[in-house]
């Protein structure tokens, strides 16, 4: 696959994103086996309390769309700084619930630094970026 498409994708997408209690801006693609794509950026509301994952927002349009476990095959994250670290905040629960053991999570900055992890690794794996 083509990261560099993917990066650029997603740096439009963070234009999307709903934070407007913060500056942490994050943009997702989920890639399914059979080629389809579907897109999600942050949502978030005014006080702090609920919030919509990127990551989310795009298995959900995954799901909605009929796909099922076992049907995702990689997905791409961006964080809207220069930290990959800040993709701690992703979410690991919703990711390993739809993703086998063996597909890519692709996590990348805003300046091309990325770090690819199975999801099997996503708990064991600490960002120090």
């Amino acid at each position: 696959m083509n990261n560099e498409k993917y990066r650029k994708q997603l740096i439009k997408l963070l234009q999307n994103c709903c934070v407007p209690s913060d500056s942490l801006h994050f943009s997702a693609i989920v890639v399914m086996k059979d080629g389809n794509e579907f897109y999600g950026v942050n949502v978030k509301n005014s006080v702090f309390r609920d919030a919509i994952y990127a990551e989310q927002s795009a298995i959900g349009q995954a799901i909605t769309s009929g796909y099922k476990k076992g049907d995702f095959e990689k997905i791409y994250l961006m964080v809207g700084s220069d930290k990959v670290g800040d993709l701690k905040y992703l979410d690991r629960a919703v990711i390993t619930e739809f993703f086998e053991g063996e597909c890519e999570v692709c996590c990348m900055n805003l300046f091309g630094q990325e770090v690819i992890l199975p999801v099997d690794n996503l708990y064991s794996s600490v960002f120090n970026y």
